[in-house]
């Protein structure tokens, strides 16, 4: 069989063979058809999240901060990182795909033996060459991928690709979720700091009335030790909140990558947070980062089963060389000193002690892992959505209750003042009437600054407006 026939059965070969293992197919998504925290007409009310979903709270502070993490964040650069590594990668599969040609020279002093079986004789006598040889020489391969093995080493690769841009997509969804998290802490631990400030001025203009009640005889020991012990009780909450605000500013200077000592904020009253749109259970899909990973994870495993199976089939390689070689310099490039090869070569496994059968055994297993790694995946994502909108509708209520009781306790005050004017009860019952709505004020301020870091929850829950193209 000549060349000629060689390649054409090659050709022919190729057009009719397929390509090995199997084609990916996503699995179905099990979710339900609502959130158990929220009905489907709840689940859509609210402003829908963006890529850059901080900006919808109108905070230039935020927005700063935001900004200033997304570009020094380590993580980040990591992720960016393994993107350039995976896509170099993917280069690298494609080259598989095509021709590869090198070229050669060579300068060479050889002899060659005059005692070897393959050393010519002239005349009964042994001939032995040496001196000089020079090669000039171009090669080139091409691996015919007749059964789609190198189309699936691509597909794996573009898979990995893919993986490592939402994972960094996912590190971002986080990453701005949590410094919006630690301001938003900070910023409810400045308000709770203003309640004890006048609620620690309520205590001791209320210690000074027993004090002097006391001085008078009109006071008993335990009336006096009772107010003192109340100072000292929102004394040290007063004392902790800056170790507590602190820590919140230190979780913020490390996020935006920067020091503590150079980071100011100005502390503004935090408000009710706008209400964010959950959507439905089966958008969390294009809605989650890190659930598109995990199913290009699984992408690349089912290709990498495709992979192992072409071990078992026969590879098809096209080879062959063109060049020039001369003892003489000077005759070279010249049509004598011509020389080339070209023809296919085809290899088959015969043999190789189970190693095949094993590889694709372990890329079937990994498809088994990743799968069950999406579905839990998956689980944990309708469960912190859902913890989510459960902790935001607890704090509301809470703070609808807590509302309640401020209202009454701040009524309480008003009737107390009106009997103090009146002569009716004394300037301490005034003052103890004023530790019920500054207390309820003090909860208030707790509850909402709960209910902005359940928002910052159920951004991260969702996917932070991260949307899948």
């Amino acid at each position: 069989m000549n060349t000629k026939t060689l390649i054409a059965f090659a050709v022919t070969l190729l057009a009719g063979c397929t390509t090995v293992g199997p084609n990916f197919q996503p699995p179905a998504a099990q979710a339900p058809a609502s959130y158990r925290s929220a009905s489907a007409a709840s689940a859509a009310q609210g402003q829908t999240l963006q890529r850059d979903w901080w900006q919808m709270f109108g905070d230039a502070q935020l927005d700063q901060l935001e900004a200033q993490a997304l570009q020094a964040s380590p993580t980040l650069g990591a992720a960016a990182a393994r993107i350039d590594r995976a896509r170099a990668a993917l280069g690298l599969a494609r080259a598989d795909d095509g021709p590869r040609v090198d070229a050669g020279a060579n300068v060479t002093e050889l002899r060659t033996s005059a005692n070897s079986v393959t050393t010519p004789v002239l005349g009964g006598k042994a001939i032995a060459f040496d001196g000089t040889q020079t090669t000039l020489q171009i090669g080139a391969g091409w691996e015919l991928d007749l059964w789609g093995r190198v189309k699936r080493e691509t597909e794996a690769a573009q898979a990995q690709l893919d993986a490592a841009s939402l994972d960094a997509a996912a590190a971002r969804v986080a990453l701005t979720a949590d410094v919006a998290a630690a301001y938003w802490q900070w910023r409810a631990l400045a308000d709770e700091a203003q309640v004890l400030g006048r609620l620690l001025a309520s205590r001791r203009s209320a210690l000074q009335v027993v004090q002097t009640r006391f001085d008078a005889g009109a006071a008993t020991t335990q009336d006096l030790q009772r107010a003192r012990a109340d100072v000292a009780a929102v004394e040290a909450d007063q004392t902790d909140l800056p170790r507590r605000q602190a820590l919140a500013l230190h979780l913020i200077a490390a996020l935006t990558g920067q020091a503590a000592a150079d980071l100011h904020l100005q502390a503004t009253p935090l408000s009710a947070p706008p209400a964010v749109a959950a959507g439905l259970p089966a958008e969390l899909l294009q809605r989650r980062p890190d659930l598109a990973q995990s199913l290009a994870l699984l992408h690349a495993a089912t290709a990498q089963v495709g992979i192992a199976e072409g071990a078992f089939y026969p590879s098809l390689r096209l080879t062959g060389s063109f060049g020039f070689q001369s003892k003489e310099l000077g005759e070279l490039i010249a049509a004598p000193s011509r020389l080339y090869n070209f023809g296919p070569s085809l290899t088959l496994p015969l043999l190789d002690a189970g190693r095949n059968k094993a590889n694709l055994a372990t890329a079937q297993a990994q498809v088994q892992e990743s799968l069950a790694a999406f579905r839990g995946r998956l689980l944990l994502a309708l469960r912190e959505v859902d913890d989510a909108l459960a902790e935001l509708q607890g704090r509301v209520a809470a703070q609808e209750a807590q509302q309640r009781a401020l209202s009454a306790s701040q009524q309480a005050l008003a009737v107390s003042r009106q009997r103090y004017e009146a002569g009716a009860v004394s300037y301490l019952d005034v003052a103890e009437a004023e530790r019920g709505p500054l207390t309820s004020e003090r909860a208030l301020v707790q509850l909402r600054g709960a209910q902005w870091g359940a928002t910052a929850q159920l951004v991260k829950a969702l996917g932070g407006g991260w949307a899948q193209r």
